[in-house]
């Protein structure tokens, strides 16, 4: 594999890793809804349970973004300069450390479980169902997701249909069971999380194996290296701090935006932007996969100073990301209706909708942008601008723009907040991305010249 990221046709290697990955995202949500069906029809309560202990579920997943990514992005870096040992030691330290920060999540979580139930407002009515539910995510945290968190280093390393094969197998695993717990054995929504316990686990058990045993990969789990190291905890904690942002702030953002359309609006309009995100979904998904699929190209190719792949990667993804965005955005703004329709047939729904997406979904060329170049920023060693591009996102423009655009537009100006946002981190997004390639151009022509001279003196 490490002879094909670094000799292969980008274009081919492009397409090679990020189809999985877009694949992958899909099954996630496919498996996501087919769940929340089971659910809904075993126990309407149940899905609002379910929605209800969201918050905790966002911290466990918070954790696996930071050490997976994290970890991840280094250990392809690692990679790339043929360094296997400190790329085995980062991914042990990944794997200690996913470990212990789930047990803690776990137990401050299990221990405050009541006062944090009261602050999310959990009502007497689903109490019950709500704590049947997290408490068995919560103990399977360390056990299932430790897997998760491991899976994008299999990923990151080039393995993308090994990747995707344990999720679509887990995915199907989880189907299989929420029928038979929910249905059969009539468990409800504590059914629901058992099955999710075991498919995740299944995902650990497989990723370990990997690592113990594929012959395909020089980097691997040893038993005398599964120690955890101050400086590589810093390392880890400090690439996957970016994406540890994202899933917080982006899920707090949401709750204000949410907020803003029920201050400003009417139930129709929340019931808008629901469908809004759901069509988005699917561009972005394809967005974020070309990202996951150019993160192995960039990451091992810096480590191995081929900076001209890794500009190659970077040109070539941003074309592609950009042609299905404005392919998308074009459809959008023409014929939305054959979008908003497969939601709902409603028609004042579907006039508030159809007006709307134009206005929420201009920036989507824009979140493109600021997708590959926080890639690019974390797969070449540079999270501290990668963080900052994902503060002025949600934090610098997004947060601010809610706060004042609604108060002169009302409810529309929600959603142009949500453009601008986009725009705006995409385009500062943008710049960093073209300095950071000019940067490493020089180090690129620099690199060809210390090995002319080399040639020389030989």
């Amino acid at each position: 594999m490490n002879k094909d990221l670094e000799n292969d046709s980008i274009s081919s290697l492009l397409v090679k890793l990020s189809i999985p990955a877009i694949v992958s995202m899909l099954i996630a949500a496919i498996y996501n809804i087919v769940d929340r069906i089971f659910v809904g029809q075993s126990d309407p309560l149940g899905l609002t349970a379910i929605g209800i202990t969201m918050p905790f579920q966002v911290m466990q997943m918070a954790f696996v973004l930071l050490i997976g990514i994290g970890g991840s992005t280094l250990i392809s870096i690692k990679n790339g300069e043929k360094d296997y040992d400190g790329a085995e030691r980062l991914l042990s330290s990944s794997l200690v450390l996913i470990v212990i920060t789930q047990i803690l999540v776990t137990a401050v979580c299990l221990i405050f479980l009541d006062p944090l139930f009261s602050l999310l407002g959990v009502s007497e009515s689903v109490y019950k169902l709500a704590k049947d539910y997290i408490v068995i995510i919560l103990i399977g945290g360390a056990p299932g997701l430790t897997g998760y968190c491991l899976n994008n280093t299999v990923r990151s390393l080039g393995f993308a249909k090994p990747s995707m094969y344990i999720v679509f197998i887990s995915s199907v695993i989880n189907i299989v069971l929420d029928f038979i717990f929910i249905y059969i054995f009539k468990w409800g929504v504590r059914g629901a999380a058992i099955a999710t316990l075991i498919s995740q686990t299944i995902v650990t058990v497989y990723v370990i194996y990997f690592f113990l045993k594929n012959k395909d990969t020089h980097i691997k789990l040893r038993k005398g290296r599964i120690k955890l190291t101050l400086e590589e905890v810093k390392d880890i904690a400090l690439n996957g701090l970016p994406n540890f942002y994202m899933q917080i702030f982006g899920t707090l953002v949401a709750v204000v935006l949410n907020r803003s359309i029920i201050h400003y609006g009417s139930d129709y309009q929340l019931a808008s932007v629901t469908i809004i995100s759901s069509i988005s979904l699917f561009v972005t998904m394809i967005i974020y996969g070309i990202g996951q699929g150019a993160q192995p190209l960039i990451g091992y190719n810096f480590g191995a100073k081929r900076y001209e792949r890794v500009e190659e990667t970077v040109k070539l993804s941003l074309m592609i990301m950009l042609a299905v965005s404005l392919s998308f955005l074009v459809a959008i703004e023409v014929f939305p209706h054959v979008f908003t329709r497969m939601f709902t047939s409603q028609r004042d729904l579907l006039e508030i909708t159809n007006k709307n997406i134009r206005i929420y979904l201009l920036g989507i060329p824009f979140i493109a942008c600021h997708s590959l170049a926080t890639t690019f920023l974390q797969s070449t060693k540079q999270p501290r601008s990668a963080t900052i591009l994902y503060v002025l996102r949600y934090g610098g423009i997004l947060l601010p723009a809610i706060y004042l655009i609604p108060r002169f537009l009302g409810v529309d100006g929600v959603y142009i907040s949500n453009a601008v946002s986009d725009i705006g981190s995409g385009l500062v997004a943008l710049v960093y991305l073209a300095k950071s390639l000019k940067k490493l151009s020089k180090g690129h022509r620099i690199a060809n010249l210390d090995t002319k001279i080399d040639d020389i003196v030989k």
